[in-house]
């Protein structure tokens, strides 16, 4: 479009020289005196070449304060100066729009290196005028997205975008946007240089509601203008899950299972007193052997040096725990253990014959005196016994070692608290022990304590100085229940608010898989459950067993259920990994991994705690961080309040390694890659 008005013709008679506008000495003389004349702006050219045309950028800037950029260019004229046999070109423009002292010009198809003139007029007959070389349009191409299968709803991730500005020319800028059905989540600003990519980490969350989310990520505002828009845009698939295996985070590097105590007098004549025969008690090794324990405890009392039948049944137990397959921890019970005495001599003959001349390679574990520090030794004799010891069993050191500890909370029961014990435990022992090991025993209606107790001790046992710092375990723990019933003792450990013994409920067995689950979620290396079954430590009665007395048939009581779950699907020598979650959940997730890629994920809702019945509460669980496609066992424990583990079911996680599995509210789950029977 040509200049028309007579005012243009006027200003151009008076400033054209060669035939492009110029500043015509007078003229400059005329506006010298203004505050805002040409010599307070400056003109900046950009021409940018691509398909379908070339754009000339005109952008005017002022350093002089009260000069104001103009909102319109009253003249433009352009040259196209000649290019490669191409003869120059001009046309003329007027009232162009310059919002901020910036215009855009299209000028046509223009080759790249052509050299572009430019002449402006604006305000009070202000003419500046400048040249440039035109370039490449940039071509912004959004090459990769790139984010994780699987989310946490309400926790932010990264959606990983690769760029490239593929034209050799200049450098652009642009907005990344990640939205979700047409509302923005998060944005980012990048700059590309001429054929640079760059890579962008946008963190973005989504709501917390399961499911396949749709993310669009595109390139938008570029500046300059890209040669196409058809390259921007891409599209990726994220699953939002309530729960994430975070296979990566290893809380227990060569986990030791789950376990229970074997009652080292069951073959002896105070448990043959009570029913206990050579006839039956095959049934009980049978259901120990099935039961497959992983880290197991037996008591050593020092009667038996002086009691042929409390030691045979000692070494009879052992080699019964041997049988099973559970890596085994012999604790010296209590009393006098010293070398002027000559029951360390003693005691080490027993440990060593186990070992070189019975086959007890599962012998791994030993530990002197239980719960010491709620007994009248001193933490000083305390370590004086294991020094003592120490070179007595030298010769199988290489299979056993020490753990230290079996400590209860402490003041409650007028003792030296757990801390203090702890701290000379590593200040003055850490060169001899290799593992620490605790009690906890609650009762039905303060699982508070479990968890108090479990996070009280990891904490302080992290807070240790690093030489001290021990793997951690649970060589004692249990449910206990009402002391009396309807005004009646109700023996130990009590009894449900019905009168059933507490042993033999639901609510027993789910409080053990919730304290289970807990322990490998906070790193412990293994537990040992108090205890496994029917027999007599001395005169009077613990009935905390999972296999019930000879004379109702050694019966299986809902806990035995339980544990055997446990022990069917998670293995010794696998490791516990972290399971991140959703905020504010009474569910509990607890995952293994095994040498070779097995999986095995346990949960249960811990709102579940006091069920003895069955509830009408379905439990949603949608677990991600798993392998894609796998293939699963689904099998739930006392999924209809029988206290019984059901078939087991298939299921699959889907392509995004997501499974989504619903439980009734009293029951506790196994999701496994292992097969089962």
């Amino acid at each position: 479009m040509g200049f028309r008005t007579r005012a243009w013709a006027r200003v151009c008679a008076a400033t054209l020289a060669t035939g492009l506008l110029a500043v015509h000495p007078s003229a400059a003389r005329a506006v010298s005196a203004q505050t805002c004349d040409a010599s307070a702006y400056k003109l900046s050219l950009q021409s940018l070449t691509g398909p379908p045309r070339a754009d000339l950028t005109i952008r005017i800037t002022t350093a002089t304060p009260n000069c104001e950029l103009p909102e319109a260019l009253t003249a433009v004229q352009v040259a196209l100066l000649p290019f490669k046999g191409s003869p120059a070109r001009k046309f003329n423009l007027t009232n162009v729009p310059s919002p901020g002292g910036a215009a855009t010009v299209r000028v046509g198809r223009v080759p790249r290196h052509r050299v572009v003139h430019a002449t402006v007029v604006f305000g009070s007959q202000i003419i500046l005028a400048g040249r440039t070389r035109t370039l490449l349009k940039p071509d912004l191409v959004l090459m990769t997205v790139k984010t994780v299968k699987s989310i946490l709803g309400g926790k932010p991730f990264y959606v990983v975008a690769q760029i490239r500005q593929r034209t050799r020319d200049v450098r652009a800028t642009a907005t990344v946007t990640v939205a979700l059905a047409g509302t923005a989540l998060a944005t980012d600003t990048i700059a590309v240089g001429a054929r640079r990519r760059v890579v962008r980490q946008i963190p973005v969350t989504l709501p917390a509601t399961p499911g396949r989310d749709q993310l669009t990520v595109a390139i938008s505002a570029t500046s300059p203008a890209e040669t196409s828009l058809a390259n921007n845009t891409r599209r990726a698939t994220v699953e939002v899950v309530e729960f994430k295996v975070q296979e990566s985070a290893t809380l227990a590097q060569n986990f030791a299972g789950y376990g229970g105590q074997f009652n080292h007098h069951v073959y002896a004549a105070i448990s043959r007193s009570v029913g206990v025969t050579d006839a039956n008690v095959g049934d009980m090794e049978r259901k120990m052997r099935a039961l497959h324990p992983e880290f197991s405890r037996i008591f050593f009392t020092p009667v038996a040096f002086t009691d042929p039948d409390r030691m045979q049944s000692f070494i009879r137990t052992v080699l019964l725990a041997q049988s099973t397959g559970t890596t085994i921890n012999i604790t010296w019970q209590g009393g006098t253990l010293s070398v002027a005495s000559g029951t360390v001599q003693k005691f080490a003959d027993v440990l060593i014959d186990l070992v070189r001349n019975r086959g007890v390679t599962n012998l791994r574990w030993l530990t002197l005196q239980n719960e010491p520090n709620r007994t009248k030794i001193t933490m000083e004799a305390y370590e004086a016994q294991y020094r003592a010891l120490d070179p007595y069993i030298s010769s199988i050191r290489g299979q056993v070692r020490y753990m230290g500890g079996d400590l209860v909370r402490g003041p409650d029961v007028g003792a030296p608290n757990q801390d203090v014990w702890f701290q000379y435990l590593a200040t003055h022992m850490a060169d001899i022990l290799d593992a620490y090991s605790i009690h906890v025993f609650w009762d039905y209606w303060d699982t508070q304590k479990l968890v108090d107790r479990l996070t009280e001790v990891r904490a302080i046992v992290d807070a240790l100085p690093a030489s001290g710092r021990k793997p951690l375990y649970v060589a004692e723990y249990g449910v206990r229940g009402l002391r009396t019933f309807n005004g009646l003792p109700a023996g130990d450990p009590g009894v449900w608010e019905d009168g059933t013994p507490i042993t033999q409920t639901n609510v027993s067995a789910f409080q053990h898989a919730w304290f289970d689950i807990l322990a490998a979620r906070l790193g412990y290396m293994g537990t040992s459950k108090w205890d496994s079954y029917f027999g007599k430590y001395d005169n009077g009665t613990q009935a905390y067993y999972m296999i019930g007395s000879p004379q109702n048939g050694w019966p299986l009581y809902p806990l035995y259920n339980c544990v055997q779950l446990l022990t069917a699907t998670v293995k010794s020598g696998w490791r516990t990994v972290n399971v991140d979650s959703v905020p504010d959940t009474s569910r509990l997730l607890g995952a293994y991994v095994g040498q070779k890629d097995q999986h095995t994920i346990v949960g249960l809702d811990t709102a579940g705690a006091q069920l003895n019945t069955v509830s009408d509460v379905p439990v949603g669980y949608t677990i991600g961080g798993l392998p894609p496609s796998q293939k699963l066992q689904l099998a739930i424990w006392n999924e209809t309040g029988d206290g019984a583990r059901g078939a087991p079911k298939p299921v699959a996680t889907d392509a995004n390694g997501v499974v989504s599995i619903t439980v009734p509210q009293q029951a506790v789950f196994v999701l496994t890659s292992l097969p089962l029977a």
